[in-house]
Formats: structure tokens, C-alpha cells, sequence
């Protein structure tokens, strides 16, 4: 007779739980906020600094090329520093595995995404006004990136 295992609370897995030193930053990693096919994104708070939050992106790099895009993506993001419609990286770090990399970047946290706020507005509309300005914003950010050396295009 099979008999099933019933079902327990999800084990704790990455870097969920765990304080973890950063560049100059301490933070301790809470929850993941997404997940991507070779990425996770993770929820943080400043250890030193309470109510500071930051989006860590977790990084796992394989072989050469994908270490070569993370400090590519690092690169353009310290390059962009600064510019008011583009996440600022505060920190990063790449850690040595043995067989693999790892990489982490802390980002400022962003409550809402251009996705979340569009998709907020449910049945109703924006105003002409307020879609000028969103169209705007990303259009600067999408401008800053093409008039890097050499040109940046994002997908």
C-alpha cells in the first residue's frame, strides 16, 4: 500500500534568513520577491540601519559567459548611477563557489514596478496627463542608455 507523505511548510532555501556582508553594506535577507530562469530577487533590510530595504538579485554563474554578463550588467549600472528613472546599485559582490560563481548586487527597493502601477489601475483609465509622464520617464531612462559609450540597448 503507498502511502503519501502529507505536506509540510517549504524549507527555508538561498539566502532567506541569512545577514550577509555586501560591499560596505550588512543586510539581513528576508523573502524572495521574484524569480527568473537565473536569477532570484530577494527582499532585504539593513542590518545597521533598521527601516532601509533593499532588492538583492542573486546571481549564479556556471561558466565564463555568464560571469561575463553579471560584470557586464554591473558596469552599466555603475554607469547609470545616479540618473532619476534607473534602480541605483549600492553594492555588489562576486563570490567564489569552487565549480561556480556567485554574485550579488544590492539595488535600491522599489515598492512598485512600471507593471504593478499600470496594472493597479483595474477598469479604469489614467489620465492623458499622468500617461504623458510615465511614457517620459522610461523614454529618459531608455535615452541615458543609448547615449552610453557604446550604446546600450535594453530588451
Amino acid at each position: 500500500m503507498w502511502r503519501f507523505k502529507p505536506f509540510t511548510h517549504k524549507e527555508q532555501a538561498g539566502l532567506e534568513g541569512r545577514v550577509v556582508d555586501i560591499g560596505n553594506l550588512k543586510v539581513h535577507v528576508r523573502n524572495v520577491i521574484a524569480e527568473g530562469g537565473f536569477s532570484c530577487v530577494y527582499l532585504a533590510r539593513d542590518a545597521i540601519n533598521g527601516p532601509k530595504q533593499y532588492a538583492i538579485k542573486h546571481i549564479i554563474c556556471n561558466d565564463e559567459e555568464s560571469l561575463e554578463m553579471v560584470m557586464k550588467e554591473i558596469s552599466v549600472m555603475k554607469s547609470l548611477k545616479g540618473h532619476p528613472n534607473v534602480v541605483t546599485l549600492c553594492a555588489h559582490t562576486i563570490m567564489d563557489m569552487g565549480r561556480t560563481k556567485e554574485a550579488l548586487l544590492v539595488m535600491e527597493y522599489c515598492e512598485k514596478s512600471l507593471v504593478n502601477v499600470l496594472e493597479s489601475r483595474g477598469a479604469g483609465y489614467y489620465e492623458e496627463k499622468q500617461i504623458l509622464a510615465i511614457f517620459r520617464d522610461v523614454c529618459n531612462a531608455v535615452f541615458a542608455m543609448h547615449c552610453q559609450s557604446p550604446p546600450i540597448a535594453h530588451r
